[in-house]
């Protein structure tokens, strides 16, 4: 017999990355492997092992399913940051129903357009009073503040935010938000990735999220309108 056929063969190895983290293999872990899973996955990402597209999508998906830091104090905000949250939720208002005016931004249509899309929910542009939402990164802890206008159409989502990011308190803006068949690829890599991805409403939309910062509200609610315009004109 020949020295070869005695040389045990290693099993092939598969990076972590490698592997298809759906809902129910998060679902199966406790805290520790998933926060465990998220420091893995920093390293990956670091090394180039991970896309950014992929990493981002997990990292929200892992993050939602851990608590909050309890260590973390409340920071106290200013009355400058609370007014400024409060006018720029109305403005967002506004914008909204000045655009359900002049588009067909109603829920009937959306579902109408989305027929056949799987998991299609439609969601109010505003909360009950008129006013810009309150986005899940706040909840999450990724923004301080986030008060946003959107609308969903098919696989399609486009909206506007107010944002002020947890790690950057003294800066204060408005950022663009939609899937990539309608912002392109320009908003896949900045410091808003993590909040636009936390808009999907699914691993594979988490991933198309992007966002773009603008100069200022009125830079935001031009762009925005003209991001609805192409969704309706595409969906009519």
């Amino acid at each position: 017999m020949s020295k070869a056929k005695n040389i045990q063969l290693k099993p092939a190895y598969t990076p972590p990355s490698l592997v298809v983290w759906t809902d129910e293999r998060l679902a199966a872990l406790d805290k520790t492997q998933l926060a465990n899973l998220l420091e893995n996955l920093q390293t990956q990402r670091t090394s180039g092992r991970v896309s950014e597209a992929t990493a981002v999508d997990l990292e929200v998906r892992i993050r939602s399913r851990l608590p909050a830091p309890k260590a973390a104090p409340r920071r106290k905000r200013p009355r400058s940051e609370i007014r400024a949250e409060a006018r720029a939720a109305e403005q967002l208002g506004d914008l909204a129903a000045e655009l359900a005016r002049r588009y067909d931004l109603s829920a009937e249509s959306a579902a109408r357009a989305s027929e056949g899309t799987r998991g299609f929910r439609a969601e109010p542009m505003t909360d009950s009073k008129g006013h810009a939402r309150t986005g899940a990164s706040v909840r999450t802890g990724a923004a301080a503040v986030e008060r946003y206008v959107g609308y969903r159409s098919g696989e399609s989502f486009a909206g506007l935010a107010y944002v002020l990011l947890s790690d950057d308190a003294d800066r204060s803006g408005y950022v663009l938000l939609g899937t990539d068949d309608l912002i392109g690829e320009e908003g896949s890599d900045n410091e808003y990735s993590l909040l636009a991805g936390q808009h999907g409403w699914s691993a594979t939309s988490r991933a198309r999220m992007r966002a773009q910062p603008v100069s200022g509200f009125d830079e935001g609610a031009q762009r925005y309108e003209e991001l609805l315009a192409r969704m309706v004109a595409e969906h009519a």
